[in-house]
């Protein structure tokens, strides 16, 4: 419980941070978050590929731009079981760092983990557009849609990072209303029993 109000807390924190911004315009979320993405390439050495290695092995800071736009590096690509759209049930567990918060003095500020023992892990149907149990505040907080993405590139067992830039967000939520880009600094994947 007292995890959860903290969770709630520092998303609070965050919003009144935003709130108090007189220049929320699209253009100006835009271009404030053209910097925090390049800022975040410096700060991890991030290497852009041109396209999909043939191979799909990345090293640790590469990353590839998706059609949709999200930029993902894949750690392990699972055990070649794949997700079946509107069949396939999947647990997905996270490390996220909302990046506009992001400081070189306080790195960890906004940093939400369900990787850790006694969470709840977001349980989703491939291809669906909401949350199994949605009831959970970090799943509905952080579900996206664009989870998806990388699915077709990994399955069953898998990690992967990538950052989600708001514009391509699907989320109702504060970070996209916000303009708040999500780096996702390890998702797993794994299948339930079918």
């Amino acid at each position: 419980m007292k995890k959860g109000f903290n969770l709630v807390l520092i998303l609070f924190a965050i919003i009144m941070a935003f709130s108090c911004n007189n220049d929320r315009s699209y253009t100006a979320m835009l271009n404030k978050q053209s910097k925090t993405i390049d800022r975040w390439k410096d700060e991890y050495n991030i290497e852009i590929l041109k396209e999909y290695p043939k191979d799909g092995v990345f090293k640790e800071n590469q990353y590839v731009v998706l059609e949709n736009g999200i930029y993902l590096n894949v750690v392990d690509s699972g055990n070649g079981n794949r997700a079946v759209s509107g069949v396939t049930d999947l647990y997905c567990r996270f490390n996220v760092k909302w990046l506009l918060s992001w400081s070189s003095d306080a790195p960890d500020t906004g940093t939400v983990n369900n990787l850790a023992n006694g969470t709840q892990p977001i349980v989703f149907k491939y291809g669906t557009y909401q949350p199994i149990q949605a009831d959970d505040w970090v799943a509905t907080t952080f579900f996206s849609t664009v989870l998806f993405s990388p699915l077709e590139y990994v399955g069953d067992s898998s990690e992967i990072r990538i950052l989600i830039p708001f514009d391509v967000n699907d989320q109702g939520n504060t970070f996209r209303s916000y303009g708040v880009p999500l780096y996702y600094q390890r998702v797993l994947y794994r299948f339930a029993q079918q």
